[in-house]
């Protein structure tokens, strides 16, 4: 899913606690430069969707 490049440490944290109290979530791996965040496990797309993410599949491309 696609964050915003350079996000903040703050915002890393804000998205860290949204996203992992979701039902699933076994782990959270953030790439800030390409604004990317890897989700682990089992987890529904449209929870995180209501989350505020856009969920996009493995790889450089996300149209969103």
């Amino acid at each position: 899913m696609r964050l915003l490049p350079g996000m903040c440490r703050r915002c890393v944290r804000a998205v860290s606690a949204r996203v992992s109290d979701l039902p699933g979530v076994v782990s959270l791996e953030f790439d800030v430069d390409a604004g990317a965040l890897r989700v682990g496990g089992e987890v529904d797309p449209a929870a995180l969707r209501r989350a505020g993410l856009v969920v996009c599949p493995d790889g450089p491309d996300c149209s969103g």
